[in-house]
């Protein structure tokens, strides 16, 4: 059924046609309107016009043989009637519809014919059309003028078929006029009317393009001025969503961050201690173990496993610190606080090798700490679950935003991986409140992983770490 309605749909003659304009389609439809009335008018004016001549051909014919008929009458009681009958057939000299001859009889079978108005050139084509067959009406003549001949009445219809000819062309010109005359009005009208939807259809590929400052001149008719006021009213409220969204963005990185300060301060200030009293203990006891003899062996084994463990834990969470509140200051700059990131690693890793190539452009304390942040997830997932090595990292301008690549050589991701972990979840999240796309995969050319960022650069991001850094000093 759906597509019986489609094909009904693309066979409609006044439906719009692919890449066809709006006034297009009106002016077609009003086209296809003008010619089907003009060949509607041709046809009833074709059949007026050979009514017309039938029924003045047929009047003039029966009128001429009413007379004739009538006057031959009379005629038999002349003393010249041969001269009466020539007589007859001069009364009908110049008339346009009705051609009267007299024949005599063989062996002279002499013809007397009246002469027919000359009628004006007209094509011959149009006369086949209108003119009905030719009809002759033979009158005998009555008894006693027999021996004369007779009277032939012939219908002549040019002169008629000359008319309708002045008539069609009058009608034909004046349908023409008519019909070039509202064409043109329409097209001034539908120009005029329809002027604004260009430029609403270029504001709406701007605003689909993520330019919310883009508004239109709200004329033409009523129902296009409505729809243009509503277009800027749509698109001031668009743009006071994107601009809201971004200050929520923007809190909610700083409440991320503060969440990851107070984290990292409660780790120092409250299990790092506790681990130092233990580490003490440990020792203690371990001293007391080495002054007394008597102690048994088993015991100092349990102090050093409790050393052990401290150590342990101890470097865990630094390194748990060091991951919430990195050491590194953005201050001195992105490709400083990357290559000092890349640095820690690599005292941790001395077989993997790195690879850095960032850009000395600063993009502003908020986008500059998100990129920080997605090279240090980058490069602690491949070390975590790739065993790679050598890892990239490139930071780059890419047009209106920046790019940032991360690919290890390491042994790739498993398919599940790449939507259940919470790193790369996290990342995800992160990128996309900023307008940003992430890609993560297995590299095609090798193995491995890549992890390519586009970000925004938005001039906005320098101005709320100015308002924000003013905040703070107050």
């Amino acid at each position: 059924m759906s597509r019986l309605i489609e094909q009904m749909r693309h066979a409609n003659p006044f439906g719009p046609r692919q890449s066809e304009s709006l006034s297009a389609t009106i002016i077609r439809n009003i086209s296809i309107v003008l010619v089907l009335s003009l060949v509607l008018s041709g046809l009833i004016t074709y059949w007026q016009a050979a009514n017309k001549v039938e029924t003045e051909v047929s009047a003039a014919l029966s009128i001429a043989e009413r007379t004739v008929r009538k006057v031959v009458q009379e005629i038999a009681h002349d003393d010249d009637p041969r001269m009466q009958l020539v007589r007859l057939v001069r009364v009908f000299d110049g008339n346009r519809h009705v051609k009267a001859t007299f024949v005599e009889p063989e062996p002279i079978g002499a013809r007397i014919s009246s002469f027919v108005a000359p009628a004006e050139e007209l094509p011959e084509w149009f006369y086949s059309l209108i003119a009905r067959p030719p009809e002759v009406i033979r009158i005998p003549l009555p008894e006693g003028l027999t021996t004369y001949g007779m009277i032939e009445l012939e219908a002549e219809q040019r002169g008629e078929v000359g008319e309708v000819w002045d008539d069609f062309l009058l009608k034909l010109a004046i349908l023409f006029g008519f019909c070039a005359l509202v064409s043109i009005l329409i097209y001034i009208t539908l120009r005029r009317a329809l002027e604004p939807l260009p430029k609403l259809s270029a504001a709406f590929e701007q605003l689909g393009g993520g330019d919310y400052g883009v508004r239109v001149a709200e004329g033409g008719p009523t129902e296009l001025a409505k729809l243009c006021a509503g277009f800027n009213e749509m698109a001031g409220r668009l743009g006071h969503m994107e601009r809201r969204n971004q200050q929520l963005n923007d809190q909610l990185a700083t409440v991320q961050e503060e969440e990851r300060a107070d984290l990292a301060r409660d780790l120092h200030d409250e299990v790092s201690p506790f681990l130092f009293a233990v580490d003490v203990d440990a020792s203690s006891i371990r001293q007391m173990v080495e002054n007394d003899q008597t102690a048994p062996d088993a015991l100092t084994a349990r102090v050093e496993s409790i050393r052990d463990a401290v150590t342990h834990m101890k470097k865990h969470v630094k390194s748990i610190l060091g991951r919430l509140r990195p050491a590194v200051h953005l201050e001195l700059g992105l490709a400083n606080a990357i290559e000092t990131l890349v640095a820690s690693w690599q005292l941790r890793n001395p077989d993997v090798a790195f690879n850095v190539d960032v850009t000395d452009r600063s993009y502003g304390q908020k986008l500059d700490a998100v990129i920080h942040g997605i090279v240090r997830e980058a490069i602690s997932n491949a070390l975590k679950h790739g065993a790679p090595t050598e890892i990239d990292v490139a930071v780059h301008d890419a047009k209106e935003n920046v790019s940032v690549l991360v690919r290890d050589d390491g042994g790739g991701l498993k398919p599940a991986s790449l939507s259940s972990g919470f790193g790369l979840i996290a990342m995800r999240e992160r990128v996309t409140a900023l307008g940003g796309t992430v890609e993560v995969g297995n590299r095609d050319d090798r193995a491995g992983v890549i992890v390519d960022v586009r970000l925004p650069i938005r001039e906005s991001f320098a101005a709320l770490d100015g308002s924000a850094d003013t905040r703070e000093s107050t």
